[in-house]
């Protein structure tokens, strides 16, 4: 009887030794979820990894290929590391974790700090731009939005190649305006963006806007004008003279013309108004300067 009592004992002893055996290696992968994708918080001399890291593993082998080719060329033509970031989850912040990414990661040591990173976050569904550098002035606050505006269908379509496509395409684009000196931004005190490879010319603008000044103030005057020619010379007042003195047969008040003048009332209903453009930045956990913005899909 103290012999199966013994080994009753040791059964539940080797049990729970292999309970606890089996929860430890079980958590290892959440563990490993959450640890930061750099090695510590100083920031390298060298870039410490690819450009693309697919760690959420949104992509095929054969697309890994292909964007990760992508932004190697782009960033070694452009000066400016363009780099991607998957993942399945993330802490803090997603502002804050693609800044430390980008500079704990070293990604501004190769182009004298320029660059801009693109971060996905599959547990929350968020999206991050971080951009250093000169990529602060290429990636304006209004061009990350547009360009977001095209990737968020994409996105939510589970299209990630066709979304990261769409930001290399940008990326592009915008670095090629800031190098010929005028970045991808709104145009000041107008709702349209400005993009030095159209085709505006301001001086023929100019000069139409003025036809159509003089056309609309033409008009009206001739109108006008017209209305008041019911009034004709008369040599003699013979037509309203009688023997008894001048005699008015009809006595009529005609309204010719108004003029009526408005002023628009100021109104402040507590809205920001537009900044006029720009980018916004702001400091990361590294004393390091970054622009920005972030949202959800």
């Amino acid at each position: 009887m103290k012999k199966i009592i013994f080994i009753n004992k040791h059964i539940h002893i080797l049990g729970l030794l292999v309970a606890v055996f089996i929860c430890f290696f079980t958590s290892l992968p959440v563990h490993a979820d959450q640890t930061p994708l750099w090695d510590d918080y100083s920031i390298p001399a060298t870039r410490q990894k690819e450009r693309l890291l697919d760690q959420a593993e949104l992509l095929s082998s054969s697309e890994k290929a292909t964007i990760l080719s992508k932004l190697n060329e782009l960033s070694e033509k452009q000066h400016c590391n363009v780099v991607i970031l998957t993942v399945t989850s993330h802490s803090g912040s997603i502002e804050a974790f693609a800044d430390d990414y980008f500079d704990y990661n070293g990604f501004g040591a190769d182009y004298n700090d320029a660059g801009v990173l693109f971060v996905l976050s599959m547990d929350t569904r968020e999206w991050a731009i971080s951009t250093s550098g000169d990529g602060i002035s290429a990636f304006t606050d209004y061009g990350q939005a547009e360009m977001t505006d095209e990737m968020l269908p994409y996105l939510k379509d589970g299209d990630y190649y066709g979304a990261f496509e769409v930001y290399i395409e940008k990326a592009d684009h915008y670095l090629d305006l800031f190098y010929a000196g005028t970045p991808y931004d709104i145009e000041e005190g107008s709702g349209t963006s400005y993009d030095s490879g159209s085709t505006y010319d301001p001086k023929s603008h100019i000069f139409l806007s003025i036809l159509i000044g003089l056309a609309t103030a033409i008009i009206p005057i001739g109108v006008m004008a017209a209305k008041l020619n019911t009034v004709h010379i008369n040599n003699s007042a013979s037509e309203y003279r009688t023997h008894d003195g001048i005699h008015m047969k009809v006595h009529t008040d005609t309204f010719i013309t108004s003029s009526v003048s408005r002023v628009r009332k100021s109104e402040d209903n507590g809205s920001r108004s537009h900044s006029g453009g720009g980018s916004s930045f702001h400091t990361s956990s590294s004393g390091h300067s970054h622009g920005g913005s972030h949202g959800h899909f």
